[in-house]
């Protein structure tokens, strides 16, 4: 089902310096399409996979608001143009979590946790390092999200 997901829908990847560790967000639907308030209308369905050597989490129907997107990428902007040393990333429905620390060498600590199975399951910590660039295409990828699934005003 993944390879669906990800070459038909718009997704923001957060990969490692090293390759070996990899966090994608597919964004499918809005969840409550036909919600008449502004709270639900703005809600997203997603499919999230987190790869780290010999661990695979894949968890569908991950709720990100479009508004809560945006927050985000407005974070995400400053940290990226040095303006901030630290972003925390916690979506709506809390399956997942991250935090950006740039350290002294403009490298990138990610700290975060997945729990899996999405709701019940054991949560994971996990820590990897990154960069600047990896940053970078994780904002264009946010971006493309919010193109085709603008925030929703009712």
């Amino acid at each position: 089902m993944e390879q669906n997901y990800f070459s038909n829908y718009p997704f923001a990847e957060l990969s490692a310096q090293d390759g070996l560790s990899c966090l994608k967000i597919c964004t499918y639907a809005y969840a409550y399409p036909e919600a008449d308030n502004i709270h639900d209308a703005d809600w997203h369905k997603n499919y999230l996979t987190f790869n780290i050597p010999a661990f695979k989490a894949e968890i569908d129907e991950v709720i990100l608001e479009g508004r809560t997107i945006k927050y985000y990428l407005n974070e995400l902007k400053k940290f990226s143009a040095l303006k901030q040393k630290k972003v925390l990333f916690e979506p709506t429905e809390p399956y997942f979590g991250f935090t950006l620390t740039m350290n002294g060498r403009k490298n990138v600590s990610v700290d975060g946790f997945i729990q899996y199975p999405a709701g019940w399951g054991t949560e994971l910590k996990f820590e990897f390092e990154t960069d600047l660039t990896y940053i970078d295409a994780f904002i264009q990828g946010l971006e493309s999200i919010l193109i085709q699934y603008p925030i929703k005003e009712i």
